[in-house]
């Protein structure tokens, strides 16, 4: 009986600790958020039009941060924490080689909500990280735990590495739409899953210890 409690106690341990471990990491808004090929952390969204660029769809790329980014292609910064008080300017350093302008349009939460934010930017001399410039434009996003979206706009292209906040000085007013909870907790259903085992196998652990008394 002492060796099936030991057990039974050793999974619940187990199941405590994978949980915590399964949870989104943070990334500090108010530090360059540097993109990378890890789907849960950075999400690179074609456009549901099928517009490509050289016949290839956005991607990460090591040398350009997104690459091949098409009107409609956006990528998704995942997880990204603004404290208390949320921000007041947004930075991203951008590259861009082509004649025209090209534009880009920031959104919240939901890419398809309205955009707080735009950029039009012209050549910078190239197309990879070499090249890029930061750029700057006022923002209003809240406190909190957000997923923040950067759509091209424009036929035009580019390519960004990353993005940065600036501190409000004071909270700012408004909920975007599907704000996330400042402790991010994991979001699938083997998580929620693991989470109930754990409760089953707590209140079979004090079962067994009953039962041996």
């Amino acid at each position: 009986m002492k060796k099936i409690t030991v057990a039974l106690l050793t999974l619940v341990l187990l199941c405590t600790l994978v949980v915590p471990a399964l949870a989104a990491p943070t990334k500090n808004a108010f530090e360059n958020v540097v993109m990378n090929g890890n789907e849960d952390e950075f999400g690179y969204l074609a456009n549901t039009a099928g517009r490509d660029r050289q016949g290839k769809t956005i991607c990460y790329m090591e040398a350009n941060g997104c690459g091949y980014g098409a009107m409609g292609d956006a990528v998704q910064f995942k997880n990204v924490d603004f404290g208390k008080n949320g921000a007041k300017e947004m930075t991203i350093s951008f590259s861009y080689g082509g004649e025209k302008t090209t534009t880009v349009a920031v959104m919240v939460d939901d890419q398809e909500s309205a955009p707080v934010a735009t950029f039009a930017i012209t050549n910078t001399g190239g197309w990879d990280k070499k090249a890029a410039k930061e750029f700057t434009t006022p923002i209003k996003v809240p406190g909190g735990v957000h997923d923040i979206f950067v759509e091209f706009t424009n036929e035009e292209s580019g390519s960004f590495s990353y993005i940065r906040f600036a501190e409000a000085d004071a909270p700012v007013a408004g909920t975007p739409v599907a704000t996330k909870p400042a402790t991010s907790a994991p979001a699938t259903a083997d998580v929620a899953a693991i989470a109930s085992v754990a409760a089953v196998l707590t209140s079979a652990a004090g079962f067994v210890a009953l039962r041996k008394r």
